[in-house]
């Protein structure tokens, strides 16, 4: 639900960049619209709004008839609205906000009306009017509390330390990791050992070497990574790297940023491998469905690890945007807060799957 001071703002920065005699704002309430209504007063400054309950049943439904609808409503608050004549004049307009339970149902709801002989700004004139639902188009920055950063960033930094658990684990069972660390960046001397030990040795047998430098590159990061994530003391303000001294989740990210994606499924397959994805759950967020690859994937381990570097970009992409949200647009608020709620619950079964999957 959008919030009383977000509709307040909208309507002032409309009536700022486009005044009209009558503003009509409609707003969704699901419950307690009286005191929505109230604290919309209480917040309209020096704006001329008028908050109506719509309370009857029936009326804006039927767009031959919004006016008059419209026109009915300005009738119930004429009194409201003569209270506020002078306010009216100075800010060139009314702006009826009708709080209702229901979404509005009318696409468009363009029509022109004539303003009443009594109306304070432009009376009995015809005024084209149309219903803007602020339940929808309501705009906030990147950093509104609508996006629930706090949390987001404390998931974060969760599935980081679920992520970090596991590959450690993966490492004491010998899975094979290499794979997705040569994806994420991890620079190793393993190229070079080999080649050593394969001119030391005639060509012979050369794995062991390999394997043990790897193994050691490997070990060496994420006891590093251990110590940045055991550094945390507020999950809340984490802000994942995907540059200076990146972790686990902060490596997906980088890799996930510089790679096609066409080329991802093969980094979800390398991270179902270190991972030991076992029974996965059929699970997705909307950020990975829309970013799905042109192939289907039939491998369930596979397809998870793919939403899940998929999803852990959207997020880590968010909550740093948010951080310079003066560089960016407004946004609906509704559209932040169901964003940023589908990538924490996505991100959230996530870490229970990666805290209860099975070591081996």
């Amino acid at each position: 639900m959008v919030k009383p001071d977000i509709v307040v703002e909208a309507i002032r920065e409309s009536r700022a960049q486009d005044p009209h005699p009558l503003s009509v704002l409609w707003v969704s309430v699901p419950t307690g619209r009286g005191d929505f209504a109230r604290d919309l007063k209480r917040l309209r400054g020096n704006l001329a709004l008028v908050p109506h309950v719509l309370r009857r049943p029936g009326g804006f439904v039927d767009p031959n008839a919004v006016m008059n609808d419209v026109s009915a409503v300005l009738d119930r608050v004429r009194d409201d609205v003569r209270a506020l004549n002078e306010v009216a004049r100075e800010r060139r307009g009314i702006d009826l906000v009708i709080v209702s339970r229901t979404a509005l149902s009318l696409a468009d709801t363009s029509s022109p009306i004539e303003l009443p002989e009594w109306f304070p700004v432009e009376p009995g004139k015809t005024a084209t009017v149309s219903i803007d639902d602020l339940t929808w188009s309501a705009a906030v920055v990147l950093s509104d509390e609508a996006s629930e950063l706090d949390d987001l960033r404390r998931i974060l930094c969760e599935v980081d330390r679920a992520l970090l658990d596991r590959l450690q684990k993966s490492q004491r069972l010998g899975r094979p990791t290499q794979s997705l660390w040569d994806r994420m960046g991890l620079e190793s001397t393993a190229g070079g050992a080999i080649d050593e030990e394969l001119d030391r040795i005639g060509k012979t047998a050369p794995v062991a070497v390999a394997v043990t430098s790897s193994r050691g590159a490997i070990d060496e990061e994420l006891d590093r990574i251990g110590k940045t994530l055991g550094a945390i003391r507020n999950p809340t303000g984490y802000r994942p790297s995907a540059s200076k001294n990146p972790t686990v989740v902060g490596r997906l990210w980088a890799h996930a940023n510089r790679t096609a994606p066409d080329g991802l499924p093969k980094a979800a397959k390398a991270l179902a491998a270190a991972l030991g994805a076992g029974d996965v759950p059929d699970d997705s967020s909307l950020a990975a469905v829309l970013n799905r690859p042109p192939n289907r994937i039939d491998d369930a381990g596979v397809r998870w690890c793919l939403a899940l570097i998929v999803t852990l970009r959207i997020a880590c992409q968010l909550a740093t945007a948010a951080a310079h949200a003066d560089d960016y647009p407004r946004f609906s608020a509704v559209l932040l807060r169901a964003t940023s709620r589908n990538l924490r619950q996505f991100l959230d079964r996530a870490v229970e799957h990666l805290r209860r999957a099975p070591a081996s």
